[in-house]
């Protein structure tokens, strides 16, 4: 009896321990995913400045341009099998959610869709699976400050970027960013991540 006993402790011990490792691994994968995700995100934001940087003046930059790196043409773009993000749907949550915090009228910054797709990086099958291919978007807005009530045009040389990346198992992460025309090109005036 007592043996037995022993031997039922033994297993139920074992598979606690093996349900608290394969929990423990679950978690160490999301947190990584969290975290390559979060990359992409600033990676896009970066190519997005670059373009900015090559623009001639920040006048029109709310209004024209596109990120060349991220050229894709739907703006329904697959993340994985079976999950997509519907860029036109998101265009308008970032436009209703810039309404409610900045009601300025005309001069509400309105968000433009300025790149997305797959994030520039190795050609298709240099990695031995999918995993680290990241799908991101780039938006443009004028920024709030700027009083010309003109949002399709910057006055002031200040803009706004948000970047986000999507990744496999719902993994999405945003930055945005002030940007600045200075004399020697565009400088990034803040940065945070949501």
């Amino acid at each position: 009896m007592l043996v037995l006993l022993l031997t039922l402790g033994v297993a139920s011990l074992s598979g606690g321990l093996a349900l608290l490792g394969h929990t423990e691994r679950a978690i160490a994968s999301t947190h990584v995913r969290a975290v390559q995700t979060a990359y992409a995100a600033e990676a896009a934001l970066h190519l997005a400045v670059e373009t900015i940087a090559r623009l001639p003046s920040s006048r029109r930059w709310p209004s024209e341009g596109n990120i060349a790196a991220l050229a894709s043409s739907a703006h329904m773009m697959a993340v994985g099998p079976g999950e997509t993000v519907d860029l036109d749907a998101r265009t308008e949550d970032l436009n209703r959610e810039a309404l409610r915090r900045w009601p300025l009228g005309a001069g509400t910054p309105r968000w433009r869709l300025m790149g997305w797709g797959r994030l520039p990086g190795p050609a298709a099958g240099a990695l031995p699976d999918d995993s680290f291919v990241f799908r991101v978007a780039v938006w443009v807005a004028d920024d709030v400050m700027d009083a010309d009530g003109i949002a399709a045009e910057d006055d002031n040389g200040l803009v706004m970027i948000r970047a986000e990346a999507f990744g496999l198992g719902g993994a999405a992460r945003a930055v945005v960013a002030h940007v600045r025309r200075v004399e020697d090109g565009v400088r990034i005036v803040s940065w945070r991540e949501e």
